[in-house]
C-alpha cells in the first residue's frame, strides 16, 4: 500500500472512531448536559465532579443543599417538601472550598437569585489549607467552544460506555443521586472497626494553629453572603462522632480545631443573612456510634433528623451566645472518657 493511501486510510479510521465516540457520548449524555431530569426519570450517577455541572445548569430549583460526602445522604425532596420550592443537592466527595465556590457561581449565573443555600461546613474543610479545585473547568465556565471537549473526552466516553453496560438497573432518580448509605453498615462495631487510633502526642498544636486557614476559608464563605444579600445561607457543622474527638485529642489538634470553629462562627454570625447550626453539640448523636460507619460518616437516618432540625430552626448558634455554645462543646470533648470506648 502506498504511503499516501495508508495515511488517508488511517486518517479516515481515526475520524470515524472520533465521530463514533462523539455520537455515543451525545446519545448517552452521561454528564447530563442536555435537558432536565423530571420526576420519575432516572440517570446513572457515578462522577459528581463531571455530572453536577449539567444538573446545576438545567434543573429547576430555588434552594441548594451543598457539602462533602457528609451531605450526600440528604434527599433534596426533604427540603423541597418543607420549603415549597425546588431544591438541588450538590454533594462533592472530599470537596474543596474552591469547588463549592465554582459550583455556587454557576448556580447564580444560570438561575439568578437563589433563595436559600444550606452549606455543610466540615471542620476538616474549615481548617484545610489546600482548597485547590479538581472540577473540570470547561464544564463550569461559559465558553461554548471548549464544551466540545465533552464529546471527545475520555471521561465522557468511559461514562457513556458504563451507562450502557450497567443499564437501567444502575440508574436512580435525582433524589437518590450520590446517596451511599445503603451500601454501608452503621453500627458501633463498624465505626470502631474502621478507626485506627493514633498514638498520643506529647505536645499539642497551639490554639491558633489553624486560624490562618480558617480566615482564608471564611473570606470565601462570607464573600458568598456579602455578594448575595438576598440569599439566606444556612451553614451547618455536621456531627463528627466522638471518635473524631478522640483522634484530635491524641493528635494534639483538638484545641486548634475548636478555636477555628469559634472564629468561623464569629465571622459567619456577623453576616445578617447567615444562620449557623452545629450538630457537633448534639451529644446524644455523636456518642451513639450506631449512627456511624466510621469516625465521621453518619447514616441517612441521621441526615434526615438533621434536615428536620435545621428546617425547624433548631440547633442554632446565636451571635450573642456562640462562644458559650462552643465552650459547651469544648468542655464536653475535653472531659469525655475516651478510654471507655475501647474497654
Amino acid at each position: 500500500m502506498k504511503a499516501k493511501t495508508f495515511f488517508m486510510a488511517a486518517l479516515s479510521c481515526a475520524l470515524l472512531l472520533l465521530g463514533g465516540s462523539a455520537a455515543l457520548v451525545a446519545w448517552a449524555d452521561p454528564l447530563l448536559t442536555v435537558g432536565t431530569l423530571d420526576e420519575g426519570e432516572t440517570a446513572l450517577f457515578v462522577n459528581e465532579r463531571y455530572e453536577l455541572a449539567g444538573l446545576i445548569r438545567r434543573q429547576d430549583y430555588s434552594n441548594l443543599i451543598m457539602g462533602t460526602s457528609l451531605a450526600a445522604n440528604f434527599r433534596a425532596s426533604w427540603f423541597t417538601d418543607w420549603l415549597g420550592s425546588g431544591t438541588l443537592k450538590i454533594a462533592i466527595p472530599d470537596g474543596r472550598l474552591d469547588e463549592f465556590d465554582t459550583a455556587l457561581e454557576l448556580a447564580y449565573r444560570t438561575h439568578g437569585t437563589i433563595d436559600r443555600v444550606f452549606f455543610g461546613l466540615d471542620p476538616n474543610v474549615l481548617i484545610r489549607e489546600d482548597q485547590h479545585s479538581e472540577l473540570p473547568e470547561y464544564l463550569y465556565n461559559d465558553n461554548v467552544l471548549d464544551d466540545l471537549q465533552f464529546y471527545f473526552n475520555a471521561e465522557s466516553l468511559a461514562l457513556a460506555v458504563k451507562s450502557l453496560i450497567l443499564g437501567e438497573e444502575a440508574k436512580a432518580p435525582l433524589d437518590e443521586a450520590y446517596v451511599w448509605d445503603w451500601d454501608h453498615t452503621f453500627a458501633t462495631g463498624a465505626a470502631l472497626g474502621s478507626y485506627l487510633r493514633p498514638e498520643a502526642v506529647s505536645d499539642p498544636l497551639p490554639a491558633d494553629a489553624y486560624l490562618a486557614a480558617a480566615e482564608a476559608n471564611m473570606d470565601v464563605i462570607c464573600g458568598w453572603a456579602q455578594e448575595h444579600p438576598d440569599t439566606q445561607f444556612m451553614v451547618w457543622f455536621p456531627p463528627y462522632s466522638i471518635l473524631y474527638w478522640d483522634q484530635a485529642s491524641r493528635l494534639g489538634t483538638k484545641e486548634a480545631i475548636l478555636t477555628a470553629i469559634e472564629y468561623a462562627c464569629g465571622r459567619l454570625l456577623a453576616c445578617g443573612n447567615v444562620e449557623v447550626f452545629s450538630f457537633l453539640n448534639s451529644q446524644d448523636t455523636i456518642t451513639n456510634l450506631n449512627n456511624y460507619t466510621d469516625h465521621i460518616h453518619y447514616s441517612g437516618r441521621t441526615a434526615a433528623w438533621m434536615s428536620r432540625k435545621m428546617l425547624a430552626g433548631q440547633w442554632r448558634y446565636w451571635a450573642d451566645a456562640y462562644q458559650g455554645q462552643v465552650n459547651e462543646l469544648r468542655e464536653f470533648v475535653n472531659n469525655y472518657d475516651y478510654e471507655a470506648l475501647f474497654d
